[in-house]
């Protein structure tokens, strides 16, 4: 039975205890005992020796047949049994080894000494003079008692012990011991015991213990344990280098799995130990420095007091250093993952890898959010930026965009490439997505853009029409791309459809399309409603328009080209120029493909002729080529006739129903009953086109046509007509075209720029525009060249034929969708975007394009306030971003007068009324950032503008008192200049006429000239406080007195130094008068109290060096006068002493030696 403190002596059987089993054993003299049960352990130690070795197991491990096992504090048993190990730190040692304990008890030599190791500085002796016992012993936590046979020593979990031939009993008193011999040992405590006592009674075991622990209590409470304790030698480094020797070694297959199934749960043991790593050097590595002794000195009260403001300051200054450590670490981190991120994106792209989120598996993962925003242990980690913002849906504030939402303009760039901020364009371009300025064609190119920009706005300033359609497409027409001509064509096309007019200087009559003309019906809801079918109607109108006079200009050019082949004669009207391209085509072989025949009357294709004057749009032509050759006409078709007059009549080109039928029937007997190749080609494209024959079936058969011709008829047979009174076979309208369009776009035209060679995104983006998809057709354009597809966008939105999209609930898509499937774009950001490109180089036409946002304020509801949020966000950033207050917000004259900017200017266009203080609160947001970042010229600037001259008045006072704070001799400082309104091609703008031309960059001079420009005129100086305007006043003073005090003016200066009444220059010892200028101190503005020192040191240089002068000087008119002026100068120096005396803690130490040495001299 197991015993929590041990078993009586006398049983037979081991039993284990608490704390491990220790053997007891007897020992008188040198002889043996016979052989005793074993006892069990104890919790305190072993009392006696037993035979048997008999096996324990405690706490630290198991205590048996050891040969000697040292204790927690010092005690040791040997034996000569072989060393068997176990414990909670496992350790076990040869028999011929010395073991090291913490705290070693002293021993006495009776032989000859052993060689001794130290644990912290104690010495260990051995002795071999005792015969060796047959028992085994064990040691307990606290101390041990056993018999040794001889000295063999081996390492405890500590260090070394000593082998004794004395049997020890050791408990609770640390050291405590007994000896059969007439031998002293020391203890623990420095006590020595003589015990002649041979054995220990076994029966009496539990009132041994008690006696032991009572007597060390005793021990302990008489004498200090801690007075005669070695020094340590061995660090903890040292401790635990040894413990990691004594530990059990790691097996490397064990250490693995371990990292495996740490991994497999998500946990990533590298990024463990890294922690732990840096936890303990910010946490385990702090070494506390002792206080320092007290000094002779702190027993002064001054040299207590400074001593105390010196911690202070020094205290203030690691507070100061550490959080500004923080805050960059804080922003290196947050920088470095943001570039991180990108980089790691831009490499997922390039090798196809789906980011997590985007519904694709790869390196991105589900669990791949989860390892980002935990570290080891689960120790969160800093959040990033994306997790920090809000909801794109947050609208901005009412001081400016809110600084959680993404930037209206884009992040400023470098000139070059750089990668859309559209994320849906991204996606569709791939890794060609990246788009910038390639060379020097393209930068011109934007110039002249620029300037028709410009011009268009100006023309909406005046109210007058600006053909900008005609005038980007002659920019385009001149740029050499690839996809010129099909541009020019989308232009004029886009014309054709709204109407513009290049000619038209007014807008009376319908002369022109006026700006937002077709604004509200091309965003009507209803897709029935008038409006929006009349739109409809417009654009298939528009479109076949364009396509019939863009063939007949091919004809003209053509006959142009051959006109010995054409013979058109004399008569160079209409017919005649279609009869001779049918001429010139015939002759050249390629009117139809071979092996068809065509109906001719007098050497005349009389269908031919007929077709290419449809084709041509010159249906009244046709017409009347019909009538004159009626009689031919009659004789061939007797009801073609009366279906060409009824299809002229009609204002939609349609026929009858009966008409209708009877045409249809007709054609399609031909097309059934006739043998092949009997019939014209050109008579059955004639009735396809007048009565819409066929209409499933649209394309011409037997025709030698091109890309042109099919696109012609597509939109010749499509009608905007009510559908619940059109047959279904014979309805197709601009919807069905357009689905025909993108299944053309989708399997013949490239998506991105890789898969184009030779512009053919050109002729996809040509035929969007003709079918007006406007929404789709810019976002097409621009992955493939996105400075043309922003000017297109520009002069489709310029006439109201965009939908704009929401810009905060979309800020990363170019093409979004409404609710009923209908697209909008994201006209805003988008031209916000283009003007990276240029907005360093040139603010003015970035303010003009900016400007250009605000054309969508005009649509109803929330869209339209969102849309004029947007454009006032993007000129804010604008002002904030380029520095470019005088020009884009205005200017000072030197009256203080305002020069109207650029923004101003444009006050009509984007919705700025008298009342609204829009350009106010960019004004007083600017001047708060540029003060915040140091631009003292540019925050007087805007906050002058803005009516702020109290804070004009504060923030010059503060530079000044800046430059005075410098020492005698230094530099001087210098300011940032405000950047020129005018870049010197404006004749009208002189150097000086402005603050921004006057380029001002010392201090005392903007100080000086902006006082004075208020104390002129009374609004002005009417809105400045009195204190701020006097400590000015005091500062500009000081400025002089400091030049005064270069110049070694010392009496001028003195004088100056009077009139500021701050010091007590004319106190003559009158302490009260002291106390007078003492307690004004606290009354001065604070940046004239910082300089208050300064003017302490030139007082007292004033008075020594004046002092010196007149003590120097060889011939003076009156000694008296000298004397008594040398007196008050140190009568001055006096006052000073008393005066700083009671203004503690205000002063520097060293002004305070300065005045000592001053007055001593």
């Amino acid at each position: 039975m197991s015993a929590l403190f041990g078993k009586p002596a006398g049983q037979a059987a081991a039993a284990s205890s608490l704390f491990g089993s220790p053997n007891l054993a007897t020992n008188t003299g040198a002889s043996t005992q016979p052989a005793q049960p074993s006892a069990p352990s104890s919790l305190f130690g072993q009392p006696a020796g037993a035979q048997q070795p008999q096996t324990g197991s405690g706490l630290f491990g198991q205590s048996t047949n050891k040969p000697q096992q040292s204790t927690l504090f010092g005690a040791s048993t040997t034996t000569n049994q072989q060393p068997q190990t176990g414990g909670l730190f496992g350790t076990a040692t040869a028999p011929t080894k010395q073991s090291l304990s913490i705290f070693p008890n002293a021993e006495s030599q009776d032989a000859e000494d052993r060689p001794n190791k130290k644990a912290f500085g104690s010495s260990l002796s051995t002795n071999t003079l005792q015969p060796p016992q047959q028992q085994p012993q064990t040691g307990s936590m606290f101390g041990a008692s056993a018999a040794q046979t001889q000295p063999q020593q081996t390492g405890s979990i500590f260090g070394a012990s000593t082998a004794q031939t004395q049997p020890r009993a050791g408990g609770f008193g640390l050291g405590l011991s007994t000896n059969n011999q007439a031998q002293g040992t020391t203890s623990f405590l420095g006590t020595s015991q003589i015990n002649n006592a041979s054995t220990l009674p076994q029966g009496n075991t539990t009132g041994y213990f008690d006696s032991l622990l009572s007597k060390s209590k005793n021990k302990g409470s008489e004498q200090s344990p801690l007075e005669d304790l070695p020094s340590l030698q061995l660090g903890l480094g040292d401790l635990r280098q040894r413990l990691r020797k004594l530990g059990p070694r790691t097996d490397p297959a064990a250490v693995d799995k371990a990292r495996f199934i740490l991994a497999a749960s998500g946990v990533e043991p590298a990024s463990a130990v890294r922690d732990l790593n840096d936890f303990d050097v910010r946490i385990g590595g702090r070494v506390e420095r002792p206080a320092p002794a007290p000094t002779a000195t702190d027993i002064d009260i001054d040299a207590y007091l400074s001593n105390i403001q010196k911690k202070t300051t020094l205290s203030m200054i690691a507070d100061g250093l550490e959080r500004s450590a923080r805050d960059f670490d804080n922003f290196l981190e947050d920088n470095i993952n943001m570039e991180w991120e990108e980089q790691r994106k831009r490499i997922y792209a390039h090798f196809g890898i789906k980011l997590g989120g985007e519904g694709g598996p790869g390196l991105g993962g589900s669990w791949a959010p989860n390892r980002e925003s935990h570290g080891g242990f689960g120790r969160s980690r800093r959040a990033s930026k994306a997790t920090r913002s809000t909801a794109p849906g947050m609208k901005s504030s009412a001081f400016g965009r809110s600084e959680l939402q993404k930037s209206v303009i884009g992040t400023p760039s470098k000139i070059g490439v750089h990668q859309p901020e559209f994320k849906d364009v991204q996606e569709a371009a791939g890794n060609d997505g990246a788009t910038g300025i390639d060379d020097r064609f393209l930068r011109e190119k934007q110039s002249r853009l620029a300037e028709r920009i410009r011009q268009l706005n100006l023309a909406r300033i005046e109210k007058h029409p600006y053909p900008i359609l005609h005038e980007l497409a002659q920019v385009a027409s001149s740029s050499g791309d690839r996809h010129a001509q099909h541009l020019v064509d989308s232009y004029h096309a886009a014309m054709a459809i709204i109407g513009e007019n290049p000619e038209a200087e007014t807008f009376a009559g319908d002369a022109t399309a006026r700006e937002r003309q077709f604004k509200d019906k091309y965003m009507d809801t209803n897709d029935k409603s008038p409006g929006a079918v009349e739109m409809r109607k417009r654009i298939l109108n528009g479109a076949n328009s364009f396509l019939e006079g863009k063939f007949f200009q091919e004809v003209e050019t053509h006959i142009a080209k051959h006109p010995r082949e054409a013979n058109l004669g004399g008569r160079p009207d209409v017919i005649s120029k279609i009869k001779a391209y049918v001429r010139l085509r015939h002759s050249r072989k390629n009117l139809v493909p071979d092996n068809v025949e065509l109906q001719q009357v007098d050497g005349e294709f009389i269908w031919a002729i007929v077709f290419y004057l449809l084709r041509s749009g010159k249906i009244a032509e046709a017409a009347d080529y019909v009538k004159a050759q009626s009689t031919t006409f009659r004789s061939i078709d007797r009801t073609f006739a009366s279906y060409l007059l009824e299809y002229v009549s009609s204002p939609d080109r349609r026929l009858r129903r009966q008409l209708q039928e009877r045409c249809n029937n007709e054609y399609n007997q031909r097309a059934r009953n006739a043998p092949e190749n009997s019939i014209d080609p050109f008579r059955m494209a004639c009735y396809k086109i007048v009565g819409r024959c066929d209409v499933s079936n649209r394309t011409f058969d037997g025709l030698n046509t091109e890309i042109e011709d099919w696109i012609w008829l597509q939109f010749n047979l499509a009608r905007e007509n009510d559908k619940a009174t059109e047959v279904a076979a014979e309805s197709y309208g601009l919807q069905d075209l357009r689905q025909t369009i993108r299944e053309i776009g989708t399997k013949h035209f490239p998506k991105s720029p890789s898969d184009d060679n030779s512009g053919a995104f050109g002729m996809f983006f040509f035929l969007q525009i003709l079918s007006g998809l406007f929404e789709q057709a810019i976002a097409y354009l621009y992955i493939f060249s996105y400075v043309d597809a922003i000017h297109f966008a520009i002069a489709l939105e310029y006439y109201g034929l965009l939908r704009p999209a929401d810009p905060w609930s979309t800020p990363d898509t170019l093409l979004a969708f409404d609710i009923r499937n209908r697209p909008q774009l994201s006209f805003g950001r988008m031209v916000g975007y283009y003007t990276r490109d240029f907005r360093a180089a040139d603010v003015a036409s970035a303010v003009d394009y900016l400007t250009l946002i605000h054309l969508n304020a005009d649509v109803g509801g929330d869209t339209g306030r969102q849309q004029e949020e947007l454009c006032h966000s993007a000129l804010r950033e604008l002002v904030l971003e380029s520095r470019e207050f005088s020009k884009l917000i205005g200017d000072i004259r030197p009256d203080g007068r305002r020069i109207t900017g650029l923004i101003e200017e444009r006050a009509p266009l984007i919705g700025l009324r008298e009342e609204d203080d829009f350009v106010k609160t960019v004004t007083l947001q600017a001047a708060r950032f540029a003060d915040d970042n140091g631009r003292t010229t540019d925050a007087v600037l805007l906050y002058h503008l803005a009516g702020d001259y109290d804070s004009v008045v504060t923030i010059v006072s503060r530079a000044l008192s800046e430059a005075i704070s410098l020492e005698i001799g230094e530099d001087p400082m210098r300011l940032m200049p405000v950047k020129p309104r005018s870049d010197g091609k404006d004749p009208e703008a002189q150097p000086g006429s402005s603050l921004s031309l006057a380029s001002i960059d010392d201090p005392i001079q903007l100080a000086a000239t902006m006082m004075s420009m208020y104390e002129k005129d009374a609004m002005f100086y009417t809105k400045i406080q009195d204190q701020n305007r006097i400590a000015c006043h005091i500062l500009l003073q000081m400025s002089e007195i400091k030049n005064l005090v270069e110049g070694s003016q010392w009496p001028e200066a003195l004088d100056k130094i009077r009139e500021l009444e701050i010091l007590p220059l004319d106190a003559n010892g009158d302490p009260t008068r002291i106390r007078h200028y003492a307690a004004t101190f606290s009354g001065l503005s604070q940046t004239v109290a910082i300089n208050v020192p300064n003017l302490l040191m030139w007082t007292i240089t004033c008075c020594i060096q004046q002092r010196e002068r007149l003590m120097s000087s060889q011939f003076s008119g009156n000694e008296g006068t000298r004397k008594m002026m040398c007196d008050n100068l140190k009568q001055i120096s006096m006052d000073l002493t008393t005066y700083t005396s009671q203004l503690r803690y205000r002063f520097p130490p060293h002004l305070h030696e300065a005045l000592a040495r001053a007055s001593a001299d």
